[in-house]
């Protein structure tokens, strides 16, 4: 029997998200959009809300996604607080990439409800969500069964969805703006373009909706200080530039003000500002990255976009001190109204800016896309062009600061050095190890770090690895925490189905554990099933109910072989509630031994829920 035609479960690991937890809903409560205008693009995208509202976030998803579904509840509280109270705009598209057939399928009924009864599609959106995440879909009864959630005609239902095609309209347009995968999330300001903006949180939202965004305006000329005859500007996306706009070469440094590596790496920028920036050979560009601290990183960063807003030459003086400050630990609460005394700028304009901030959600998905995983994070762009690694040879440099030969190379036109797209691979040998998973030490998976799905609070989970030197939150949010490790990028997920319990934790790895090591420590796993990652890398995934956990093995592609020596790169830990789930939703095969990943991957299946 075919994949599609059985119910689809989302890879937890390349969605890097939390499984939503079952929706509840009343079926005989009323729509909550019935009193909301709702119009269309003229292109046909589903828009919610007064046509009146200044401000837009458009979202591009696929219901058949478990991170989409998890984001479901942060939209949900953004229409609840601000498009229902005609303050904003949601426009929705539907961009499936999930599964080839039935992704567009879930879309094509959702337009298709909406088409028998006109008005509806928000509700309908609303049901297909909760539709998915708490039973599955499967596509042989797909239309019957939510015509019959919908109280619509399943026949016209059927027939309407054969002939649907809003999604692609929606998905060109996503690829038009850049969409890679789903959720993408983007703001619009008026007839403005559309921003990409990392995924807000709740709280981000009411700075997104009343946000400060900066003016066109020439460059402006830098009288004092130490970049005194240098000109300023900001990019058509808020990023503060610094030297001439007709600069051949813009080098881009992703930075948070409160990274002891950012900070160290201050005096190689400043030599090269002075060199190559000031001579017009290159431009010198700041993008924020708060990552380090869950307070004075944000805070950091929307002190100095208000500066820069106030004035954009004091943007660089402030830029520097606090990097000053931070790197003697003198950042508090009060560092907006002490930067404004020292720059000869209105403090209390600043405390008025900074619940507008919002420039560091378009900075950090600038840097995620650019695969920036932590900070500094250096990469460079040539005239006006796409933003790229920097190469030594043949070796990219896509983590922390780039030496300032490489840099004055780069300037220079060497062709030793030069620029290039990021590589992303799923073998990382600079990520974290993963010891305990052979070792027992501190606990045997499910535990890690003492923490047990399940068993553990999420609560209890984030204080205890807030406590660990060698990671630090990177993102948190009532459905779980993210983690990055040592600097680096994101290592690990924790995550909860209930806001109460961990449900299951997610961690990537280094590869030095081989599928032979696992065996012999575990025995054999149960199942297998897999996903491809590009060209020269597929993963396998190996089930151990009994010890709940998910390892992801690394083949050479779809026609690559698993070996004894195949490497892990990832592991899910997991709930028994979820573990029990999965398995009783997801098409698998039986445990076969070393074969190509073609073998396992073709299609049929031993275990069909």
């Amino acid at each position: 029997m075919s994949r599609t035609a059985k119910t689809l479960v989302i890879m937890l690991l390349l969605c890097w998200a939390a499984l939503a937890g079952q929706a509840q809903t009343d079926e005989t409560a009323a729509s909550p959009y019935a009193a909301v205008p709702t119009t269309r693009t003229a292109d046909g995208g589903f828009v919610l809300g007064d046509p009146a509202a200044e401000v837009k976030i458009i979202e591009f998803a696929d219901f058949l996604c478990s991170h989409c579904q998890n984001y479901k509840p942060v939209i949900d509280s953004f229409i609840q607080d601000y498009v229902l109270s005609g303050q904003a705009q949601f426009e929705y598209r539907m961009f499936p990439v999930v599964d080839p057939t039935l992704s567009p399928l879930s879309a094509a009924l959702v337009e298709c409800a909406d088409a028998q009864a006109p008005g509806t599609f928000f509700e309908a959106h609303d049901r297909m969500f909760e539709w998915v995440s708490s039973q599955g879909f499967v596509a042989a009864s797909a239309a019957a069964d939510f015509a019959a959630l919908l109280d619509l005609d399943a026949a016209a239902l059927s027939e309407c969805a054969d002939s649907a095609t809003q999604h692609q309209q929606d998905a060109a347009y996503g690829q038009q703006l850049g969409v890679r995968g789903t959720p993408a999330l983007f703001v619009q300001y008026g007839s403005a373009a559309p921003l990409s903006i990392a995924l807000a949180l709740p709280e981000q939202y009411a700075a997104l909706v009343n946000a400060n965004r900066p003016p066109a305006s020439p460059p402006t000329r830098i009288e004092t200080g130490r970049y005194a005859g240098i000109s300023t500007h900001r990019t058509a996306d808020g990023g503060f530039v610094l030297g001439s706009p007709d600069a051949p070469l813009t080098i881009v440094a992703f930075e948070d003000f409160m990274c002891p590596h950012c900070q160290a790496y201050q005096s190689t920028l400043h030599q090269f500002i002075e060199t190559y920036v000031r001579s017009g050979q290159a431009q010198f560009e700041y993008r924020f990255f708060p990552v380090v601290h869950s307070e004075y990183s944000p805070l950091t960063a929307a002190v100095a976009e208000c500066a820069g807003l106030q004035d954009p030459a004091a943007f660089w003086n402030v830029h520097d001190l606090l990097f000053e400050f931070a790197s003697v630990g003198a950042i508090d609460t009060d560092i907006g109204s002490r930067i404004a005394a020292l720059s000869d700028l209105d403090a209390d304009a600043i405390a008025d800016c900074l619940g507008g901030s919002m420039q560091a959600l378009i900075d950090v998905q600038l840097g995620q896309q650019a695969g920036v995983g932590g900070t500094p994070g250096m990469r460079a762009r040539a005239a006006d062009g796409e933003l790229q690694v920097i190469y030594a040879g043949q070796q990219p440099l896509e983590r922390g600061g780039t030496a300032l030969e490489v840099l004055g190379a780069l300037a220079e036109g060497s062709p030793q050095v030069s620029i290039g797209a990021p590589q992303r691979r799923l073998r990382d040998a600079s990520r974290m190890e993963n010891p305990s998973l052979l070792s027992g030490e501190p606990c045997r998976p499910p535990c890690w770090q003492n923490i047990t799905p399940g068993q553990s609070t999420l609560t209890a989970a984030q204080t205890a690895l807030a406590a660990l030197e060698s990671f630090q939150i990177a993102d948190s949010n009532p459905s779980g925490f993210e983690l990055v490790y040592d600097g680096g990028g994101v290592c690990c997920q924790v995550a909860s189905q209930d806001g109460a319990l961990v449900s299951h934790i997610i961690l990537q790895f280094a590869p030095h554990i081989s599928v032979a090591d696992v065996i012999a420590e575990y025995g054999e796993p149960t199942y297998v099933t897999g996903q491809e990652f590009s060209a020269d890398e597929a993963m396998l995934t190996l089930f151990y109910p009994e010890d709940r956990m998910l390892l992801y093995a690394l083949t050479a592609g779809s026609e690559g072989e698993l070996t004894a020596e195949s490497p892990l790169v990832s592991a899910i830990y997991t709930s028994e509630t979820l573990m029990t789930s999965l398995i009783a939703s997801t098409p698998l095969d039986i445990w076969k031994g070393y074969l190509k990943y073609s073998d396992y991957m073709d299609g049929q299946f031993d275990h069909n829920p």
